[in-house]
């Protein structure tokens, strides 16, 4: 059989493997192709993470009061692992309990949610008589200070929203009365790190309004394997609030923040374990409930991604992308005849666009390369071997992320701070390649060279950032077969590009 025959088949192959799992999903198991038939609900994963000491281990996590509803959880325990929802005084806690356990060990909870504005921190009326707080421990000159914050704050306004608002608001200033300092210190090093939530919630119960803590989850499937977010839970004298004590002044938005945790108690709790955590994973879920559990009980191969733990899935949101901009690589390379330095540069840099604005991406990436290729001809009068100045490059091209993102810092430009995304390693690459061909073929060719690169990148950003493209990665891996079966031809095409027939018009007049 001839290699055009063999390609041939191997297309097919591949088409029909491709295309027949994605039929499948879609006839069988009822996956939605189109984009506009999906459905917005978030899925929100907990997992809790311990070292076992060898003993009977018994974890408990609180959880929110959406798991009434059963058809909108979903449990995970692991193997191994007996696991219950205990349900008491309308409080919800899973339960996971297991003998002579050792090692690391991780748990899952999932819960599943409509995209509907709902975030479980709604005002609430207390269901039981409140019992009196015990204030707290303060006595001597901090004490004293934080009754005079108290008695300053009542002075002004008694209502329990205002002094939340007033409390939080100058623990967070960077302005605050010598009272204010003294306490803060105090706090600082008997609490650390939750400080200032613990003396917020302190000085509400001083003023007579009972405040606790809560948890919750920001709505955000960019954000990875996140903490639990602290939030405080206080009595306005008919209802429970709950609010973000980053953000006082505002109300929970139910768009991007979901309370998890609330009505005092811990969080988790783990007997027979070490150093417990919990971490939660955001997704949001496009397709119906049932379809997917259908979906990640199939078969392996037609399961794919969904088939894993949500914080293991996030992952691949951006992985699924990258061969995609690889076929507009190809296509631009082989069809168009674009110059580009490297394959993967353009696709990287392409994938780093996605996490920040495209003009202040491209704005960043242009001051990198030119300070970069400026280093670099430094670099080359020192007369260093290839791989001496390749991490020399490196060492350069950190120096400047961490520059640009303090300078972006001070300006007030957020997005300075996500400069990290841009591939290390590509740049370092990208400004070694364009320095040797700025010697050796000029500076025409190394501009040409460098703005087909970023040309090519803004291309592959615009192809991977369509909603429906990024829908199909996701939940039909599976098509990326009929891509690379589209690559394997543009493989073998070895005409004229685009660009040279443009280039070599005057030959056809001739």
């Amino acid at each position: 059989m001839s290699a055009r025959w063999k390609l041939i088949t191997v297309v097919l192959l591949l088409i029909l493997i491709g295309g027949g799992i994605a039929f499948y999903k879609v006839s069988s198991l009822g996956v939605p192709f189109w984009q506009g038939q999906q459905v917005n609900e978030w899925q929100i994963e907990a997992r809790v993470s311990f070292l076992a000491t060898g003993k009977k281990v018994k974890a408990r996590l609180s959880l929110p009061s959406a798991v009434a509803d059963k058809s909108k959880t979903q449990e995970a325990g692991s193997l191994g692992y007996f696991f219950d929802v205990e349900k008491e005084l309308g409080e919800y806690t899973a339960i996971w309990s297991a003998e002579n356990r050792a090692e690391a060990q991780a748990l899952y909870f999932r819960i599943r949610l409509p995209d509907d504005g709902r975030n479980g921190g709604e005002a609430v009326p207390a269901k039981f008589p409140l019992t009196e707080n015990d204030d707290p421990s303060l006595s001597g000159n901090v004490g004293e200070e934080a009754a005079n914050i108290v008695n300053r704050a009542k002075s002004i306004s008694a209502d329990p929203d205002a002094l939340f608002v007033a409390f939080f608001e100058e623990i967070s200033s960077d302005q605050y009365s010598q009272e204010f300092a003294l306490l803060k210190r105090h706090y600082e090093k008997e609490f650390k790190s939750r400080a200032s939530l613990a003396m917020g919630i302190d000085l509400l119960n001083l003023s007579g309004v009972p405040a606790r803590r809560a948890y919750g989850v920001r709505l955000d499937e960019t954000a990875g394997s996140a903490p639990p977010l602290p939030l405080v839970e206080y009595y306005d004298g008919a209802n429970w609030k709950v609010r973000d004590p980053q953000n006082p002044s505002s109300v929970l938005d139910g768009r991007s923040t979901f309370v998890w945790h609330r009505g005092g108690g811990p969080l988790l709790d783990v007997t027979g374990g070490e150093n417990s955590r919990v971490v939660f994973t955001v997704s949001k879920d496009r397709i119906p409930l049932s379809h997917l559990s259908d979906l990640s009980s199939s078969p392996l191969m037609i399961s794919t991604i969904l088939g894993l733990p949500i914080s293991e899935r996030a992952t691949f949101r951006y992985i699924v992308l990258i061969p995609l901009g690889a076929f507009v690589v190809v296509l631009m390379r082989n069809l168009i005849g674009v110059p580009t330095l490297g394959t993967f540069m353009p696709v990287l840099v392409a994938l780093a666009l996605l996490q920040i604005p495209l003009l202040r991406g491209l704005a960043m990436f242009a001051v990198m390369v030119a300070v970069g290729l400026g280093f670099r001809f430094m670099l080359s009068r020192l007369d260093l071997l290839v791989v001496p100045r390749v991490a020399a490059c490196v060492v350069i091209v950190t120096l400047l992320m961490i520059l640009m993102s303090v300078v972006s810092y001070r300006m007030g430009i957020g997005g300075g701070l996500q400069i990290t995304l841009f591939p290390m390693i590509i740049l370092a690459w990208t400004l070694e390649r364009m320095s040797l061909i700025w010697e050796e073929e000029g500076k025409q060719s190394a501009l040409i060279q460098v703005g087909g690169s970023v040309l090519v990148a803004v291309l592959a950003y615009l192809f991977m950032k369509i909603p429906q493209v990024q829908y199909w990665a996701f939940y039909f891996p599976e098509l990326l077969l009929i891509l690379l079966a589209g690559i394997l031809i543009i493989g073998r095409y070895t005409g004229y590009r685009f660009s040279e027939l443009i280039r070599f018009k005057t030959f056809s007049n001739a």
